[in-house]
């Protein structure tokens, strides 16, 4: 699928449109585009991102993965989330209910809320939509 899009950092005029996706998604806007990878597809126009966000314990979460409805089913997801493990070595998050078993499939299992850095699982915390989200920590470290 590499021939459908490529992987960049993302750059300041990317933002709006990220922001777009994320809103579609039900999520908040990102903060800024530091740690953000796009993939792009051959006009160099997003297709999708994961941003990525160091914890307090030093293991980077994502905090999210989003890829744009149309370009879904391609490997959007699936590049990112493998390019981001290849780069880190590790990875948390809180993936929405939906998409636990896209995350399964990757390799990432289940985790205790424990594990994952408060700045993430806070998000969590007092939502009026978490019993439709149905969040649920996971991790995955790369393979030795």
């Amino acid at each position: 699928m590499a021939e459908l899009f490529s992987l960049r950092p993302a750059k300041d005029a990317d933002k709006a449109l990220l922001d777009a996706y994320c809103f579609a998604e039900g999520m908040d806007v990102l903060p800024d585009v530091e740690h953000v990878t796009v993939a792009q597809n051959a006009s160099g126009e997003p297709v999708g991102f994961i941003r990525l966000a160091r914890g307090s314990n030093g293991i980077w979460h994502v905090n999210p993965v989003v890829v744009y409805a149309p370009w879904r089913g391609y490997g959007v997801g699936r590049a990112l989330t493998q390019w981001a493990l290849e780069e880190t070595g590790e990875l948390r998050m809180v993936a929405r209910g939906a998409a636990v078993g896209f995350y399964e499939a990757l390799g990432f299992e289940a985790c205790s809320w424990d594990e994952v850095d408060m700045s993430v699982t806070e998000q969590c915390d007092g939502c009026p939509m978490i019993s439709e989200c149905a969040p649920r920590p996971m991790k995955k470290r790369q393979p030795a």
